[in-house]
């Protein structure tokens, strides 16, 4: 199963399995079902129920309390990363690989990953049952820290693949 994305001022949160991005006005004029123009209330009124609404679809839509890759790098500093369609698909094709053979490599890196186009780097996990979880897990250890830390890269792409024997499999690409 790929990890897809919902894309929020805030960062990125994994929600459903649309990619889209929705600027914060735009995102409580929504789910106040309230267009730029149609509210004939007063100000004050309009801007009470707009920050009612981004707060409840916050509050139902994303885990405040969730960590994913680029809130991880907002944390330390980092400039946030753009997900890659390339590196997402080689880190799905090898999340299924891991899965299949259940266990843990980087074999085929280099061909999976162009590092003719830049710095590359790759972390591999298994257990966990969620983005939240996984990062977490890395951060906690100095190879895989530094490379969600890497100031020399542009992109990522993570996946996650079920294995046979019940544990999920992540693999999170890092490049230009």
């Amino acid at each position: 199963m790929a990890t897809t994305f919902l894309m929020l001022a805030g960062g990125s949160h994994r929600i459903g399995r649309a990619v889209t991005s929705i600027d914060r006005i735009a995102r409580g004029r929504l789910a106040a079902n309230i267009g730029p123009n149609e509210c004939s209330c007063h100000s004050a009124t309009r801007q009470i129920l707009r920050t009612f609404a981004v707060v409840a679809f916050a509050l139902v839509a994303t885990p405040t309390f969730a960590l994913d890759l680029n809130s991880f790098r907002a944390q330390h500093g980092r400039q946030p990363l753009s997900q890659s369609i390339r590196l997402t698909g080689a880190a799905s094709s090898h999340a299924n690989t891991l899965a299949a053979r259940q266990r843990l490599d980087h074999s085929g890196f280099r061909q999976r990953v162009d590092v003719s186009s830049g710095p590359a780097a790759e972390n591999v996990a298994y257990g966990c049952a969620t983005e939240d979880c996984v990062i977490r897990m890395w951060a906690r250890s100095g190879a895989h820290r530094a490379n969600m830390l890497r100031r020399d890269v542009t992109s990522y792409g993570l996946a996650s693949a079920d294995g046979a024997n019940g544990k999920r499999y992540w693999v999170l690409e890092l490049g230009n």
